[in-house]
């Protein structure tokens, strides 16, 4: 019985401590925050697109 529950404390443990780790990767992996000045950019090197309906007017 005391090995279960030491079994299942360590368990706990460990996920506890790699559900607090995550975090902290993904910040040093994630990619900086866009700002509105890169969006106007970037749709303004994009060339002009024609218009197209999506409905057929029936």
């Amino acid at each position: 019985m005391e090995i279960i529950v030491v079994a299942t404390i360590i368990a706990l443990v460990l996920v506890f401590l790699a559900a607090h780790s995550l975090p902290d990767a993904e910040r040093t992996r994630r990619p900086k925050r866009l700002t509105v000045a890169d969006i106007q950019a970037r749709l303004a090197a994009e060339p002009p697109r024609p218009y197209v309906p999506i409905s057929r007017g029936w």
